[in-house]
């Protein structure tokens, strides 16, 4: 007669699992899930059970995160590809070779191109998002993405959410130059600036009643005629990203689930800003200011508000590309860039000068920088932390790491 099942595998018992090796080793008793036990994934430990691999995660990445596996040599300036950031070494860049910027006259025509093709064709030259050029990066690192976004992307998330009180406090952003609308603000801004004011006061019983008032605000700036000027242009873009933090990082479900869909409509506006930016060339002359008074005044007020879309492009990427991966986008694209051939001015005492002659002492008398590409090989070498403004530490803390940067801080005599 056949034995049955049942004592057959009485008979022959399957091997005892035995502890993890992080149990085993902490003397602890160990649950014996698979693929990790309680205790090693509570502790973001790499469970292993003898005669078994470690599990391994894959986890998306963006931009800002795939330097972590680069190379410790950034590419140069003028290289075009799909390399990630490189992460940075402190104790290497005393090998780097030093580079010398210049800094280009960034007025502008302002007015509109005429021809669609022109267009186009200064549009494909500046936005790279072919998918032949594009990558998707995915670790293969035990390290918990939790401790890669506290070590990477907290400094700027806090910032980001800080934004909504420092437009009512301060009149600026950290990509919004505070003599931005010293003649004036578009609706689209002023409407977003009140929209700040509420979420400030908001508490348990009125937070409802605001979010609501945000959709129909926001409502309102989809409906209205496009933007016809640059600074209307700029104004919606960073109506939106303003918009866009307060529903995304409330906390509350509903806001946050209705803000989702226009992050799309948000990277849509930053992309018609584009047609009004400039970014500076490192093979442009540097600007020589007159003895008037007069040309310094327009020199500086084109440079307040490029310098504000200059960022305001770059912090709508940086912002959707955070958020994203948050909430563990499987479709995480990398070139390194940010998808833009971009650069910005390095430089706290211009972007903090009030005044045109605060600007041109600025100017003439410090030492200032551009970054282009994500490159920081330059600022590390020769800036200094009052060379620093907010901006320039959510990026660096991203490419660095917060450590670095306050490592990079604390061997120049300051604090972060």
């Amino acid at each position: 007669m056949q034995p049955s099942n049942s004592s057959t595998e009485r008979s022959n018992p399957p091997p005892r699992r035995k502890s993890c090796e992080a149990c085993k080793n902490a003397k602890r008793r160990c649950d014996l899930a698979f693929p990790a036990c309680f205790r090693c994934a509570r502790r973001n430990l790499t469970c292993v059970y003898p005669g078994n691999q470690p599990a391994v995660f894959q986890e998306p990445v963006l931009d800002i995160l795939a330097m972590i596996e680069q190379s410790q040599d950034p590419p140069p300036v003028s290289s075009v590809g799909s390399q990630c950031l490189p992460e940075f070494n402190l104790s290497a860049l005393s090998d780097l070779e030093l580079r010398q910027c210049t800094m280009p006259d960034p007025v502008i025509d302002y007015s509109l191109p005429t021809s669609p093709d022109i267009y186009h064709t200064y549009h494909q030259s500046i936005v790279q998002t072919p998918r032949t050029e594009s990558v998707i990066l995915r670790t293969r690192s035990s390290t918990p993405i939790s401790s890669v976004i506290a070590q990477r992307l907290q400094f700027s998330i806090d910032m980001l959410k800080d934004a909504p009180r420092m437009m009512v406090l301060e009149n600026q952003t950290p990509w919004c130059h505070r003599q931005l609308y010293k003649d004036g603000m578009p609706r689209s801004m002023q409407d977003a600036f009140s929209c700040c004011a509420m979420y400030m006061a908001r508490n348990e019983v009125n937070a409802p009643i605001i979010l609501a008032s945000f959709k129909t605000r926001i409502q309102d700036l989809l409906s209205s005629s496009p933007p016809t000027t640059p600074l209307e242009a700029l104004a919606h873009t960073q109506a939106l990203i303003l918009y866009q933090i307060m529903r995304l990082f409330d906390g509350d479900i509903q806001a946050r689930a209705s803000a989702e869909p226009l992050i799309s409509t948000l990277e849509s506006s930053a992309l018609s800003l584009l047609q009004y930016v400039h970014f500076p060339d490192p093979f442009e002359p540097e600007a020589i200011f007159p003895g008037s008074i007069e040309p310094v005044m327009e020199f500086w007020t084109s440079w307040v508000f490029q310098e504000s879309a200059r960022r305001t492009v770059l912090v709508t990427f940086y912002f959707t590309q955070i958020y994203r991966l948050l909430h563990d986008d499987p479709n995480m694209q990398c070139d390194g860039r940010l998808g833009l051939v971009h650069s910005w001015y390095f430089s706290a005492g211009l972007w903090h000068a009030q005044s045109a002659f605060d600007f041109a002492v600025a100017w003439t008398e410090k030492e200032h920088f551009v970054v282009y590409d994500a490159n920081f090989t330059d600022v590390l070498q020769r800036a200094r932390p009052t060379d620093v403004d907010l901006f320039g530490r959510m990026l660096l803390s991203a490419v660095l790491g917060i450590d670095e940067v306050r490592a990079w801080f604390y061997s120049r005599g300051a604090i972060l």
